[in-house]
């Protein structure tokens, strides 16, 4: 017993076609049995009323039919709806055709002394409809083209016209349909048989499409169509245009049309409401519910913000503790260093460390963009350099600032770096047994200040490649360059961030502020200086928060 519910469950839309098939074909077994008592109670006047109100309405339902599609077309561009639309435009002329014209009607044009002529008009709209069923089904669903609605209004009107005018002033260009006293004639007959036809295979093809959508609107098509199946059947076995099957056909007719009626039009106009009521619902619902998500998101956000930034200060501590001055107490030679980031982590680089008992390595540079990702990027160039250091067996090569910048650039370019990724920078050896300070430069854009003794400031000229991904046209050759220094002498190096700090009215800090205090401040100590500096460029800005890094060393020559 589950196993049939089971079944039943599954394939209840295809049982439903099964039962209203057998109920159609039940009520036309049980007509044959009618057909005297039928007969003795329709008469012809009342019969007339029934078949005009059956038609009429039917007519109705084929002109709103075409009215729905018609008039959304422009918003849907459903090329099958605006299709259906047109051909429910003809059948519906047709069939009021068929109705002023059937006998016993007052004249019509001309006088209905004949059954003859609705009889054609009949057989027209079946075929029109038929034809229009089965070239809908073969269109998708989903086809969307936008044309002149013209058209689909245009071609129904010259044809029902056509079809009226041909029938009535030229009937011999028809078969004859029904003879008076003898019945339907063969051409009605097989007529009838390929309207029949046409209906099945659009069932079929619909039948198809909704196994694949399970559309609806589409299952009410295929239950429409086999109503008009038994509706056909029906008109191929009247003898009478009077008697019971000829009403009975009506009848079926009225059912489907409804039913079409109810697809389209009730699923084109009554949906779009629905759907409206159930988006007001779910917005109001949405709204109320509202703050409660402002309040969930919020602090959602906020817990996120908060996890950020202990990454950030995390990444700040690390990167603060690789280039964390050390040793500051140097034999014979004092380095004061200063770092201010513009956010969180910082994309300007400096290091001092110990190489040997005679050199001492420091570099200061800066990399491209700014936050965690240029933070992550010094690392890298910290990174680099320790391990260069501690690989290289070549005492000379240690100390040879351009071989360091070489293999950095060599390094850089078997990264996965992004191409537009970049360091600039200047790497120095500081001998405190010969006083000379070897350097080489990879770009970095500004050039640093000698300082001496007597207040003179000299500007070091620097030339050099930026380590980038360019190895393929470009083989890094960096050149070393050599200062000899003496006591009370000192250097400045500084990233391009010192120079370019803007104030509230946006303008640049600049080298010549900067040569002012250092003139003005020649002989103070490299601390003193640092700070110095340091005043000097907030004090500028009005601590207004630095759009880039600031980065500068200070080498001071004490013995």
């Amino acid at each position: 017993m589950r196993s049939i519910i089971r079944a039943f469950l599954k394939y209840k839309e295809y049982v439903l076609l099964a039962i209203i098939a057998v109920a159609a074909g039940l009520v036309f077994g049980i007509a044959y049995f009618l057909k005297e008592q039928f007969s003795a109670v329709m008469t012809v006047e009342s019969f007339l009323a029934w078949h005009n109100i059956l038609e009429f309405t039917s007519v109705l339902f084929s002109f709103t039919v075409f009215a729905v599609s018609y008039y959304t077309y422009e918003q849907t561009g459903n090329l099958r709806s605006v299709f259906l639309g047109s051909v429910f435009l003809a059948v519906g002329m047709v069939d009021a055709f068929h109705t002023l014209s059937y006998k016993g009607m007052p004249a019509f044009l001309i006088e209905n002394n004949s059954s003859n002529r609705a009889t054609i008009f009949w057989i027209i709209a079946r075929l029109f409809t038929a034809l229009g069923f089965f070239i809908s089904s073969l269109i998708p669903a989903s086809v969307k083209i936008r044309t002149k609605r013209i058209i689909f209004v245009a071609v129904p009107l010259i044809t029902s016209i056509s079809a009226l005018y041909l029938a009535t002033y030229h009937p011999e260009l028809f078969p004859p349909m029904h003879i008076e006293g003898k019945g339907l004639t063969f051409f009605k007959i097989y007529s009838e048989h390929l309207i029949i036809i046409l209906f099945a295979l659009s069932v079929l093809m619909f039948i198809r499409e909704y196994n694949k959508t399970k559309n609806k609107m589409v299952l009410l098509l295929c239950v429409s169509l086999e109503i008009t199946i038994f509706s056909e059947a029906a008109f191929v076995l009247y003898f009478s245009v009077y008697d019971i099957y000829n009403y009975l056909g009506h009848v079926y007719k009225f059912i489907a049309f409804f039913i079409i009626f109810r697809a389209i039009f009730i699923n084109d106009i009554q949906e779009p409401y629905r759907k409206l009521s159930k988006a007001k619902e779910k917005l109001r619902n949405h709204a109320e519910n509202l703050d409660m998500m402002i309040r969930e998101r919020t602090r959602e956000l906020e817990n996120l913000n908060q996890k950020l930034m202990q990454d950030l200060k995390y990444a700040r501590d690390i990167q603060k503790s690789v280039f964390k001055l050390r040793n500051q107490d140097w034999e014979k030679v004092r380095f004061e260093v200063k770092n201010y980031s513009s956010e969180m982590v910082s994309g300007d680089f400096c290091n001092v460390f110990k190489i040997d008992n005679d050199n001492i390595g420091f570099y200061i540079g800066d990399v491209s963009g700014h936050g965690v990702p240029a933070a992550m990027l010094t690392i890298f160039l910290n990174q680099t350099v320790k391990t260069l250091l501690e690989m290289e067996t070549n005492e000379l090569n240690k100390i040879s600032p351009a071989m360091v910048l070489e293999n950095i650039y060599r390094s850089f370019n078997s990264t996965n770096f992004d191409e537009n990724v970049y360091i600039v920078m200047i790497y120095a050896v500081y001998n405190r047994h010969t006083q000379v300070l070897t350097y080489s430069s990879a770009g970095l854009n500004v050039s640093p200040i000698l300082i001496k003794p007597s207040g003179e400031i000299l500007e070091i000229e620097i030339k050099g490649f930026p380590i980038c991904k360019f190895i393929e046209f470009y083989d890094g050759e960096y050149q070393n360059h050599a200062l000899k220094l003496n006591k009370d002498e000192k250097i400045l190096f500084y990233t391009d961030g010192l120079i370019e700090a803007q104030n509230t009215d946006r303008n640049f800090f600049g080298d010549m502020r900067l040569k002012e205090i250092l003139q003005e401040n020649y002989n103070k100590s490299a601390s003193e200086l640092s700070k110095l500096i340091s005043d000097g460029i907030f004090g500028f800005t009005g601590k207004k928060e630095i759009k880039d890094d600031i980065t500068f060393l200070i080498m001071e020559v004490v013995e």
